[in-house]
């Protein structure tokens, strides 16, 4: 059975990624999206995301429940290589149904 969840994506440190939202480097930021997942990811688990044309690997480090959202939040890092390239970086940055939030 699917299930909506929010997905909060950390990537890897990109010191060159420049943004007028985020003028001190993106360290520090969280990607989230809210998706349809079925099954529901477990820690440990990979699955795909999209930012328009771009398939993002996730990898789950935690799934909370959220009283407040009333829905999962699976909190993620990037799967795939240490490394992300700064045109998949931006792409997702830029990307309409991904919201980018600071920590700070």
């Amino acid at each position: 059975m699917s299930q909506v969840v929010e997905v909060s994506l950390k990537l890897p440190a990109r010191p060159q990624i420049k943004s007028p939202a985020f003028p001190y480097g993106v360290r520090d930021v969280r990607f989230t999206k809210q998706a349809e997942l079925d099954p529901l990811p477990k820690v440990g688990d990979s699955f795909t995301m999209t930012a328009g044309a771009l398939t993002v690997p996730c990898r789950v480090l935690q799934r909370n429940w959220d009283e407040h959202k009333n829905m999962f939040v699976i909190a993620c890092e990037y799967g795939g290589t240490s490394r992300i390239s700064n045109e998949d970086y931006l792409t997702i940055l830029e990307a309409s149904d991904w919201t980018a939030k600071t920590l700070l």
